[in-house]
């Protein structure tokens, strides 16, 4: 019997471990269509934790997480539409050349440093974490986060800095042919025969896989060559 209780507390004790911090793809949970593959149809106040890879949506003032997801056919939330594709939710893009890509979204918070008394970050020793909230997927901004001025320390005292950083999966089709990329070098390796022109045109350009709409730009330009 002891046996079993501690296999099931490490299990319990991993999965709690295994949950990174929510990072929520909205301001706020919003209010959202369910369309099932079965025609069902539900309206929920919806969000999305691009961390965690969840679906997100509120039952009263209880958080609930959207169990069954291979069974929704698409959700409409935000004027922004999503499928489940590849064990994930995945936002829709139509672009305006008529191509469609599937954004599998993934965002994480990355440890930049310390910010000290003349601006500059540094890479000292974590103490506790002040003073942060993040703004969106591409900028951290540093906010008060709802504290009083007397609860703070002055202006110029060190605090930890965090960034948003996408982790994106970009799935799209060129004929039969479906591509998952992730990074410059996920597409390098799936256009090797193109591989110096594709440089060519990130250099020029100034683009990369880290922000959707540069990595959209240049998955444009993959499906415009290859058509």
């Amino acid at each position: 019997m002891r046996k079993i209780l501690f296999i099931l507390f490490v299990f319990l004790c991993s999965s709690t471990m295994a949950q990174q911090k929510r990072i929520y793809f909205f301001p706020e949970f919003i209010k959202s269509k369910i369309v099932y593959k079965n025609k069902a149809k539900f309206v929920v106040m919806l969000n999305y934790d691009a961390s965690n890879k969840k679906m997100l949506y509120m039952q009263g003032d209880q958080m609930m997480e959207l169990i069954n997801p291979q069974t929704v056919d698409t959700i409409y939330t935000g004027g922004r539409t999503w499928v489940y594709h590849n064990q994930q939710f995945c936002e829709v893009i139509q672009r305006e050349n008529g191509n469609k890509i599937l954004i599998g979204w993934v965002m994480k918070n990355v440890y930049k440093g310390q910010k000290g008394a003349l601006g500059m970050t540094t890479q000292a020793h974590v103490q506790k974490l002040r003073a942060v909230d993040f703004a969106g997927a591409q900028n951290g901004q540093n906010m008060n986060a709802g504290m009083e001025a007397a609860q703070y320390d002055s202006w110029n005292a060190d605090f930890d800095v965090w960034k948003q950083k996408n982790n994106n999966t970009y799935y799209f089709n060129i004929g039969d042919k479906q591509y998952a990329l992730t990074s410059l070098k996920s597409v390098y390796k799936a256009f090797p025969e193109r591989k110096e022109e594709i440089k060519m045109f990130v250099h020029d350009k100034k683009l990369d896989m880290m922000n959707a709409e540069k990595a959209l730009e240049i998955i444009d330009f993959l499906m415009r060559k290859n058509s």
